[in-house]
């Protein structure tokens, strides 16, 4: 689900002209999209094998621990903080605040709308499990 997640839910909105751009028929496209399905459906399924062999473990930090080194997963841990987690909640902010803009029309920069998106749904996480998971069944 995470990675299906990652694929839908953000790139569905942002990169369908990219690929018409590239390929030209709508056959094309498809196919596209199709592969790139079958290659996030092969990630989720290599999580979900992971978890049946390791069921005591949870996540990819703890894969990486226990397969090469706590090295590795530490510096994949910062990682994700640093740069992977973070330049995806980017994006999708600013998405969110390029649709929010073209449906309400509001003369506030799109920029100043994905920080304030940020930081509320930072607030609410900070609030505790609870709040932030009412939040996202909203």
């Amino acid at each position: 689900m995470i990675v299906m997640g990652g694929c839908v839910g953000s790139g569905i909105f942002i990169n369908p002209y990219v690929v018409a751009r590239q390929v030209h028929t709508p056959v094309l496209i498809l196919g596209a999209w199709l592969f790139g399905g079958l290659i996030a459906l092969a990630g989720g399924f290599i999580y979900a094998q992971l978890a049946a062999q390791r069921p005591m473990l949870n996540g990819q930090y703890a894969y990486l621990r226990e397969a090469y080194h706590p090295a590795v997963a530490f510096v994949y841990g910062w990682c994700l903080l640093l740069v992977i987690q973070t330049g995806g909640m980017a994006a999708v902010a600013v998405t969110f605040a390029k649709y929010f803009v073209a449906l309400t029309g509001v003369p506030v920069g799109e920029p100043a709308i994905a920080v304030l998106t940020l930081g509320v749904l930072t607030a609410v996480n900070c609030l505790g499990v609870r709040a932030g998971s009412a939040t996202h069944r909203c």
